[in-house]
């Protein structure tokens, strides 16, 4: 059977369709709120001065800055990531689990496979920004190429971490392409279409005499929304990838 991008976006919409107050009411906890609360409670992270030379006392003081700044509220992001991730498998799980659970049965379940599902996450990760460090391309090859390995780790439990990337390693055999434009797009609806709202928040926050709150609740809300919905995108683009890979008999 032959992968096509198109036909996972069908399949993907087509859940989203049949379980939207379902797929929307996982989305507000588990992405909506943590991004949210993000982006309006914790300030953004410095960044180097335009036109600041590597090794100069501006550069380095906004190294130092930005280490202190990642000290500081480093945790509250890890902690967002935690919760979204908890959400990620939670989504697999009502989808892949031979055993059909329940919400409440999905949740559980999708606690218990917690520490594994992160360390995979972690470890595709680095391979992907190892990529990502050399040209563009390669990083999302690497992404496309595992993005069924999370729900490898859902249905064909009982897998290891690194078991369930070679399991999405091995269903994406020929499919490589285009699951990487899939990868793609998602990252772009992730990153790249907030951030407007986010330079938005930054000019807020900059003017003199502070933020309107509303105006920055608004905005960040707004963000948020969009984070999530590039969530829970991702997660049921990749639980339609599974699917059809898995049918191959790989």
């Amino acid at each position: 059977m032959t992968v096509r991008a198109t036909d996972l976006v069908a399949d993907a919409a087509r859940l989203f369709r049949r379980d939207r107050e379902l797929l929307l009411g996982l989305a507000g906890p588990f992405w909506f709120l943590p991004a949210f609360a993000l982006a309006l409670l914790i300030p953004p992270a410095p960044g180097l001065p335009e036109g600041a030379a590597r090794g100069t006392p501006e550069a380095n003081a906004a190294i130092q800055a930005f280490a202190q700044w990642l000290t500081t509220y480093g945790g509250w992001y890890l902690l967002g990531v935690a919760i979204g991730a908890w959400g990620t498998a939670t989504v697999y799980t009502l989808y892949l689990d031979r055993e059909r659970p329940t919400l409440g049965e999905a949740l559980g379940r999708a606690a218990a496979l917690w520490p594994r599902f992160m360390l995979m996450s972690l470890l595709v990760g680095m391979m992907a920004l190892g990529g990502l460090a050399l040209l563009w391309l390669p990083g999302l090859y690497i992404l496309g190429r595992f993005m069924p390995a999370g729900p490898a780790l859902v249905a064909e439990r009982p897998l290891s971490a690194v078991g369930a990337i070679g399991r999405g390693f091995a269903l994406t055999r020929g499919a490589g392409l285009p699951l990487t434009g899939v990868t793609a797009a998602t990252l772009a609806l992730s990153w790249f279409v907030p951030q407007p709202l986010l330079a938005l928040d930054a000019w807020l926050r900059d003017r003199p005499g502070g933020a309107n709150p509303l105006a920055l609740a608004t905005v960040d809300a707004l963000a948020a929304a969009l984070a999530a919905l590039a969530a829970l995108v991702t997660a049921l683009l990749a639980v339609a990838a599974y699917r059809r890979l898995a049918s191959r008999g790989t």
